[in-house]
């Protein structure tokens, strides 16, 4: 229970006072401090000497040489020594209590090194900072490549939704600007930002609205001969052609940036246009051109140390080798990228939470040190003053704790949905090799990749997919449980049906929340059994709530071994969660429960879930 005080205006007024006169109190102190935050050097028009920078007697220029060192070794992608570097600029401004705007750049660069080893949690907190920072000064420059790069963020994260928010508050901004190179950059950038949003979204009227912004950096880019935003404008004015299936115009769009392009220098660019090619040549059934350029695309993302372009080459490579009919070879592909994504995955998940733990440290650090200082100058009575105000920003400090473990509860039930078990991955993976090493029916082995792919794809969706209509699950577990009867030859029947009164395609329920105890069946429920396997799922409308109904003829919970149980209650606490959401997010009632069945052997699960129309939900 929560005690809300309410104060006069009196008594707050003499609080506000008191705090007045101690920020007095420190101003003459810290006044001091802050004129040694700032390098007159750089305020002059001469050539930078980095080396004599970073002899100079002002603390903030020596700061400022770390700074522009680490800016290098980025750009070299030795993120370590550069971690390093930031870390000393970062030492100096602490001590010498710099006022929060000389840290602007600084962030910038920790913003861009997280962002470049895909630690987008850290990355994102440091880019927050920066819009804050921008805001205060009103730098409408700063405000704008702040929120376009908050939203490419939130785009790596699966979160489209929020990515297209930033940008649309980002264009007014840089339609206001004058001129110039940054604005062909932003321009892009807000283009790339509708462009992806589409392909998310898969809504032809963002591509249209990428297309006007693109068109307009290129004639920014040409009026100002800025080779790099035409070779990005090219790039981008390919892929909405590719989209819309134009593939000549889009490979001629392509040869135009590639002749711009010069090796050492438009690298990422390179990454994107062989990438972009060879996915072309695929769709025109030129499977062999598509692999060299496919080759090619992996080459410059190996050399630019970005872990998701590597594992958006090797997913390129697989589709063209299953297209092509080369299934080890498309296997061979598939195995990297799913290793590098699981390692995405694993490390993003503990940097989420090692980043919601650290972030109050790091506040109350900077506030203890604040405090210490002006304790030294003021009276026993500002001091107790100083209290009430530590009490207050402590009242806040919860409140913001209390929202932070509401993310970090999201956050894991985001990462439990996207979390089917990695054995099926490579067990199936396992079961397809041996097809094809045995020279089996090539026509069952391709469809049956075709299903493991679109199972692997709509388990990495899922993640940004918070419901499906009931079609789509029942297709999902179709292909699911048909890959499993691959492993599990004559082990287990299965059937899915829905009542006549329902609509498949018409109701929606979260997605993912039914493979958890499809897998506990036919992985551990059948386990022993001396029949054959039974799971029979079935959905059906009871009363103001949509019933699923979940049923094998396994051991049962009585007689499971430990591991079955283990799997059980991983199974249940991932369904606790989403059900948990699902009723703090819809105000709604849904519940489940787990029994023994009464008339014979075996589980039944029944899943009690709101009524969710189709129309209802707009943005999924």
């Amino acid at each position: 229970m929560q005690t809300i005080v309410k104060h006069t205006p009196a008594f707050i007024s003499h609080i506000i006072t008191i705090v007045l006169v101690v920020a007095l109190f420190g101003m003459s102190n810290t006044a001091i401090a802050q004129n040694d935050c700032n390098c007159s050097i750089l305020n002059t028009a001469s050539p930078i000497d980095t080396a004599a920078l970073a002899q100079h007697k002002a603390p903030a220029c020596r700061a400022k040489a770390f700074e522009l060192q680490a800016d290098r070794l980025l750009q070299l992608k030795k993120f370590d020594t550069a971690l390093l570097l930031l870390d000393k600029a970062q030492a100096i401004y602490q001590q010498q209590q710099c006022a929060v705007s000389s840290y602007l750049s600084l962030w910038k660069l920790y913003a861009g090194l997280y962002e470049n080893q895909a630690a987008y949690s850290q990355s994102l907190s440091y880019y927050l900072k920066v819009l804050d920072v921008a805001e205060q000064l009103r730098d409408k420059q700063e405000q704008a490549e702040t929120l376009l790069n908050i939203a490419q963020i939130f785009n790596r994260l699966k979160q489209p939704g929020k990515g297209i928010e930033y940008t649309r508050q980002a264009v007014p901004l840089v339609q206001q600007l004058a001129l110039s190179h940054l604005k062909a950059t932003l321009l892009n950038k807000v283009a790339a930002r509708y462009f992806f949003h589409a392909q998310d979204m898969k809504e032809m009227r963002y591509a249209d609205t990428a297309e006007l912004f693109v068109n307009n950096a290129l004639s920014v880019a040409k009026q100002l001969n800025n080779v790099k935003e035409q070779i990005i404008a090219y790039t981008r004015l390919s892929a909405i052609c590719e989209r819309r299936k134009q593939y000549p115009m889009a490979i001629g769009y392509i040869q135009a940036a590639l002749q711009m392009c010069q090796p050492g220098i438009n690298n990422r660019q390179y990454t994107t246009l062989y990438g972009d090619l060879g996915n072309i040549l695929m769709k025109l059934g030129r499977y062999a051109e598509a692999r060299r350029y496919a080759d090619s695309c992996l080459l410059y993302c190996q050399l630019e140390k970005y872990p998701p372009l590597i594992m958006n080459a090797y997913a390129l490579i697989y589709t063209i080798e299953e297209k092509a009919g080369h299934y080890k070879e498309a296997i061979a592909a598939l195995k990297e990228a799913q290793a590098i994504s699981d390692s995405l995955t694993s490390a993003d998940r503990i940097k989420v939470v090692n980043e919601l733990e650290n972030k109050y440290d790091q506040a109350k650090n900077e506030k203890t040190i604040l405090e210490l200082s002006q304790q030294k100058k003021i009276s026993l009575l500002m001091a107790g003053m100083a209290l009430l105000v530590a009490i207050s920003i402590a009242f806040f400090l919860r409140q913001q704790t209390l929202k932070h473990r509401q993310k970090v509860l999201e956050t894991e039930q985001r990462l439990n949905r996207a979390r089917m078990n990695p054995h099926f991955f490579f067990n199936a993976l396992a079961s397809l090799q041996t097809m094809a090493v045995k020279n089996e029916d090539g026509k069952a082995l391709a469809m049956n990749l075709s299903k493991f792919s679109h199972i692997m794809r709509e388990t990495l969706e899922s993640t940004y997919k918070e419901y499906v209509t009931i079609e789509q699950e029942i297709d999902f577990l179709n292909e699911y449980l048909t890959l499993q009867k691959i492993r599990f030859p004559e082990k287990f029947e299965f059937q899915i049906s829905c009542a006549d009164n329902l609509e498949p395609d018409a109701y929606m329920i979260p997605s993912m929340i039914i493979q958890p105890f499809a897998e506990n069946a036919v992985e551990h429920g059948f386990q022993g059994i001396q029949s054959v396997g039974k799971l029979h799922i079935n959905f059906s409308i009871d009363g103001h709530s949509l019933k699923v109904t979940i049923r094998d003829n396994g051991k049962g919970l009585a007689d499971a071994k430990h591991m079955q149980k283990e799997h059980i209650s991983r199974a249940s606490q991932i369904i606790k969660d989403r059900i948990y959401l699902l009723n703090l997010k819809l105000k709604t009632k849904a519940s489940f429960s787990i029994d023994n069945r009464k008339d014979t052997d075996g589980v039944e699960v029944i899943i009690y879930l709101p009524i969710i129309e189709s129309n209802d939900v707009t943005d999924n």
